[in-house]
């Protein structure tokens, strides 16, 4: 089960940082870019050598790494090299895909994020068809963690005014996470996501399910908010993988996190 792994790799590495692997190419925008020294004629490789240093780099001070697919889409043959090389830095690999179609598509994935090494993926549940996921990809041992609370400003209409059953729609999520075992929760840090509202998530989901927890960086969440779960996994992105140094950037993060810890 993906809980088990989490507290081995949390427990081996003395962390509960991920890291978000999200490189773009200088042609795709004006800042937070791939440095020209990983540039190359072909994106593949600019791509493939950018990931496999920074992996190289915070391995030291993160437990799990984030690629997103997004970022990745017309290069999509290295990530089963990017996973071996998580794990051989003895890190969990979590494909942040935000999977969310009916049935059939969501089973194609699953055999793909299975076959390029993935232990977890992230997953959209506004189709409904939470349970049947998880049944699938629990069947090739993968961990599903589900979009609950996000971080972005937008998520705030949507998942707290927003209402199902009588319910704001991120508890509904959260008891779906708990009726279907789902193995996590999506939860931002940012400044509209209340403590209550991530307490409510942890006590419907119970001790078990993982909360990866993103807004910390640029977008402004507040470290504080950690202390609200019993199994956190903090994600961190530009602020570390497009600093001047990498790992001296994640040692700090890694040293504030263990305060609230």
């Amino acid at each position: 089960m993906f809980y088990e792994k989490y507290l081995k790799t949390t427990r081996q590495k003395d962390s509960f940082i991920n890291i978000n692997l999200d490189p773009a190419l200088p042609k795709q925008r004006t800042e937070n870019t791939v440095p020209d020294k990983y540039v190359h004629k072909e994106n593949a490789e600019t791509l493939l050598d950018f990931s496999l240093d920074i992996i190289e780099q915070v391995g030291d001070y993160c437990c799990s790494i984030k690629p997103n697919t997004q970022y990745y889409l017309g290069n999509t043959n290295i990530l089963k090299r990017i996973t071996k090389k998580i794990h051989k830095e003895g890190m969990l690999a979590i494909l942040d895909h935000k999977l969310g179609d009916i049935g059939s598509t969501n089973g194609s994935a699953l055999y793909w994020i299975k076959k390029m090494g993935f232990d977890a993926f992230t997953f959209s549940p506004f189709a409904g068809n939470t349970q049947r996921t998880v049944e699938k990809a629990h069947e090739n041992d993968t961990g599903v963690i589900v979009l609950t609370l996000m971080s972005n400003p937008e998520a705030e209409k949507m998942m707290i005014h927003t209402t199902v059953d009588g319910q704001p729609y991120y508890l509904h999520t959260a008891q779906t996470v708990k009726e279907t075992g789902a193995d996590g929760c999506v939860v931002g840090l940012t400044c509209f996501v209340e403590d209550t509202y991530i307490k409510n998530i942890q006590e419907s989901v119970g001790d078990k399910v993982v909360f990866l927890l993103q807004g910390i960086g640029p977008q402004g969440g507040q470290a504080d908010k950690i202390r609200c779960v019993k199994n956190p996994l903090v994600s961190l992105g530009r602020a570390v993988i497009y600093a001047d140094d990498p790992r001296r950037a994640v040692k700090g993060y890694h040293d504030i996190i263990k305060k609230y810890i």
